[in-house]
């Protein structure tokens, strides 16, 4: 374990402070004196911080586990073939995938919605095969309140969405799901955490000396063994996450799961 967790008690590790660093979340004023005519807000912030990780321990099994809830919402597809799509949209009043798979029937495919606000609809597989065809385009169709009124959105957990600014800058979310011998696989085996991170924060698009946007493959061949060389043992990669405006530098993320479709495919990365 790092000393950071070691000493910290906001830590999920859930170690003990040092006796004189306050629990109440005002340990940083120590750090930082110009802190203090905030004493107050760093204890309200700390308070509230404190409840939620108990809420989340208490009814998700815990930090980790709460945070692989991508494992569960969104597009999953069975060994067997058949495709589980979940999503949470509790103010929804009913909802349907649609898509290139079923010529887009806004009726043909409704969901169920559970006691959480979680809509889920189970696809069975067609002759061991998903329904979905790979990389085809998919959306969900809600009806909302007041008006009832029908709005498409792109699923929030899809892994990949495109862009098409010949047709228009709106992103087409695509159902994800490559043959076995097209997908990715780890040659290597995972390295030993680093007793300390030496941390490089790169960007793939702006990481080839021409005027264009570089990609994943690119990074790899031509970047990665450079920051090796140079000592690094930790890469940030910025604007990894789809979003739509490419001078944000990708802090205007508009697909929280899906990788920018601008440096390639998805297991390319």
């Amino acid at each position: 374990m790092d000393p950071i967790n070691q000493t910290s008690d906001n830590s999920i590790e859930g170690h003990p402070a040092n006796d004189d660093i306050p629990n109440d979340g005002t340990g940083v004023i120590k750090l930082d004196p110009y802190l203090e005519p905030f004493k107050d807000s760093l204890k309200s912030r700390y308070s509230k911080a404190q409840k939620w990780i108990k809420t989340i321990d208490e009814t998700e099994g815990g930090l980790d586990k709460f945070s692989r809830g991508y494992e569960i919402l969104g597009f999953n597809v069975k060994p067997n073939g058949d495709i589980v799509y979940r999503e949470w949209a509790q103010s929804a009043l009913r909802a349907y995938l649609i898509g290139d798979f079923n010529n887009w029937n806004r009726d043909s495919h409704e969901m169920k919605k559970n006691e959480f606000g979680v809509f889920e609809i189970t696809l069975p597989a067609q002759n061991g095969k998903p329904a979905i065809p790979h990389d085809s385009k998919i959306k969900v169709s809600f009806v909302v309140p007041n008006d009832h009124a029908r709005q498409e959105r792109i699923p929030a957990w899809i892994t990949r969405v495109t862009q098409d600014l010949n047709v228009s800058p709106v992103y087409d979310a695509r159902f994800w799901n490559p043959p076995k011998n097209e997908r990715y696989t780890f040659k290597h085996p995972k390295p030993p955490k680093p007793k300390s991170a030496r941390i490089y924060e790169a960007h793939v698009g702006i990481s080839s000396p021409d005027p264009k946007v570089a990609t994943y493959k690119e990074f790899t061949q031509n970047t990665l063994p450079r920051i090796h060389h140079l000592g690094y043992n930790v890469i940030q990669l910025m604007a990894i996450m789809e979003h739509a405006y490419y001078a944000s530098f990708g802090y205007q993320i508009n697909s929280f799961f899906a990788a920018s479709s601008r440096y390639g495919l998805p297991d390319d990365l």
